[in-house]
């Protein structure tokens, strides 16, 4: 736009000169007539100019805004990325340590069904066993009722031992 400014100027002062040499009258108001509408022109072109500077301007502080809110968003979306990875990094963790608490429960549950049928077998020996045991003393105490029993005839029969008299011994 400078250099239209400048050709503008150029044909202005051209048409001055010419009108200042010295044309005819009727040449000279053709020529202050043209000089008018150049000097119009040449208003209407800076009035555009400075328009389109003002407009520029315009531009250039909302380019730089754009360029601040894209470098603020590419920030944000370089932050998100990496609290993306991390995050995917922990939900890995999180379904390898399920994994492993699943594993984990199989083989408790495992564990608690082979110790729940080890105390049964183990319940069942111990009523075997209390059953044996119980027989046992019944078959005691019977035993003590035959012992006592027959202590208590022997008893009787060491009594009437005693109680005979003795009869005197031959020789003595």
């Amino acid at each position: 736009m400078p250099g239209a400014l400048r050709t503008i100027g150029c044909v202005c002062m051209l048409v001055y000169v010419l009108v200042i040499v010295g044309c005819k009258d009727e040449e000279r108001e053709q020529a202050l007539a043209e000089a008018e509408q150049a000097r119009l022109e040449m208003v209407k072109v800076k009035t555009a100019l400075s328009r389109a500077n003002r407009e520029i301007t315009d531009l250039k502080e909302e380019l730089a805004a754009v360029k601040e809110t894209r470098n603020e968003l590419q920030a944000r979306i370089d932050q998100i990325i990496k609290e993306h990875g991390s995050v995917v990094a922990e939900a890995g963790n999180a379904q390898e340590r399920l994994r492993q608490l699943t594993a984990q429960s199989d083989d408790q549950a495992k564990s608690m069904s082979t110790l729940q049928s080890e105390n049964a077998e183990l319940k069942t020996m111990a009523e075997t066993q209390q059953a044996t045991i119980d027989e046992q003393k019944a078959k005691i105490e019977e035993l003590q009722k035959t012992i006592e029993e027959l202590q208590g005839t022997s008893v009787e029969t060491q009594d009437d031992v005693v109680e005979e008299p003795e009869e005197p011994i031959p020789g003595a």
